[in-house]
């Protein structure tokens, strides 16, 4: 960890040299350099995991184990859970690791969140049940939350995690200490916009409304009060903005909805072509009733794409 930070402030300090003597190439801009400069540390983690990868059946046995770590996080409400299990299971065949077994928990909480652990363990709080507005958007939630596995930044934060700790078995107190700040941490931004963008594939090619995983993120940032980022508007105040970021970008555990929501615009955008012609179910009753599409479809939750 010492070795990485020693290399973002030699590279920060070499941006801040750049930015003050001024650049010819007025297309190289600070916001390049921060993405390079997060893309370095990122493919130098990604060296690290693949040489100590472990197996699909290692990492559930771990998520297993780190699934009774959360159980003070409130009952596991049983209809939720059979619910939200059903909604999941169109969405399993598009996944690129198949050797994963997927279990999901609604746990009985007020909290407007949902979390993967390794090895498949799915937790929804009853909060975002109620906060979600159509089978679609819990659909995207779980796309997303899945995504998470099957890209391996669970198994990969684990991996940090228990490097740092350096202990040797795993008892039940470290279980709970280690599921606890693998819930709290979250993961990089870019690793979030990265399961954004795989979670939507996954909930369309499952037939659910393109448009859901958008309209939940400009919910949540309504709800949370979520500001605008304001950019700098000075050359000092640009620097400064950008040694941020370039540490930011890295450990802060969720990327701004309204950049979650430009992505998942583009991302149908650039295939709306494809999308054209078809309909796409939202399932509002579906969710209401706790009812899953594959047992139920109702009449007027299809919408079509038009031709724009």
């Amino acid at each position: 960890m010492r070795l990485k930070l020693v290399v973002v402030v030699v590279m920060l300090l070499g941006g801040a040299v750049l930015a003050t003597r001024g650049t010819s190439d007025p297309d190289v801009s600070l916001s390049s350099l921060v993405e390079l400069w997060a893309d370095t540390l990122r493919d130098t983690d990604q060296i690290g995991m693949k040489m100590t990868r472990v197996s699909d059946g290692e990492e559930m046995k771990i998520g297993a184990d780190l699934a009774r770590g959360v159980a003070d996080m409130g009952a596991e409400d049983a209809a939720g859970t059979s619910y939200v299990t059903a909604v999941a299971q169109p969405l399993l065949p598009h996944l690129r690791r198949p050797g994963i077994r997927y279990q999901f928990h609604v746990v009985d909480s007020p909290q407007i969140n949902a979390f993967a652990l390794p090895g498949g363990q799915i937790f929804v709080m009853r909060g975002l049940l109620d906060f979600v507005e159509s089978e679609a958007e819990l659909a995207a939630v779980l796309g997303h939350e899945m995504s998470h596995v099957d890209l391996r930044h669970c198994i990969e934060k684990y991996q940090y995690e228990a490097k740092l700790k350096k202990v040797g078995a795993p008892e039940l107190g470290w279980l709970v200490e280690m599921a606890h700040r693998l819930v709290t941490l979250g993961f990089s931004p870019e690793q979030e916009l990265e399961a954004d963008a795989q979670g939507e594939r996954l909930s369309v090619e499952s037939g659910y409304d393109p448009d859901a995983a958008a309209a939940l993120f400009r919910r949540m940032k309504a709800k949370f009060h979520e500001p605008n980022k304001v950019r700098a508007t000075t050359p000092a105040g640009e620097v400064a903005e950008a040694a941020g970021e370039a540490i930011g970008s890295y450990f802060r555990t969720h990327p701004p909805s309204e950049e979650r929501v430009r992505q998942l615009n583009e991302m149908v955008d650039r295939n709306s072509r494809s999308l054209q012609g078809r309909s796409f179910y939202v399932g509002k009753e579906n969710l209401r009733d706790r009812v899953p599409r594959s047992s139920h479809q109702y009449d007027g939750e299809f919408r079509a794409i038009s031709p724009p």
